[in-house]
């Protein structure tokens, strides 16, 4: 059975793309999010394997807020995405990331991306 994975990105085209590579790799996209509100939403109602979350969103809540609010919930892996531009990339990539976060630096190859999932979820 396929491991099935939730997008959260609210850019269309970097999400199609996402999506694209996950597919490629073997995996089912349950859906796409546009924000950490619709992320926790569809987190609880779809039961996903695991998250691919954008850190920076529009909206309230940010990729952290959610993967906070997933993890707490429903104990749902996450593999943040970032930019190399964003602030905290290179805080990020300073430490370990903690059990259940993953993470993938833009842009990202497909192999990349298959190898951080791997190494999180197996």
């Amino acid at each position: 059975m396929k491991k099935r994975i939730m997008i959260v990105e609210d850019e269309p085209m970097t999400s199609m793309s996402e999506k694209q590579m996950l597919e490629n790799l073997g995996y089912e996209v349950t859906g796409i999010a546009l924000s950490g509100e619709v992320a926790v939403q569809m987190a609880g109602a779809d039961k996903p394997d695991f998250v691919l979350m954008d850190i920076i969103l529009m909206g309230g809540m940010d990729g952290r807020e959610a993967t906070l609010k997933i993890q707490e919930l429903y104990q749902i892996p996450v593999i943040y995405v970032t930019a190399f531009g964003d602030k905290d990339t290179s805080n990020i990539q300073k430490i370990p990331p903690p059990e259940g976060i993953g993470y993938v630096v833009k842009p990202f190859t497909e192999e990349e991306l298959g190898s951080e999932i791997k190494r999180l979820i197996g």
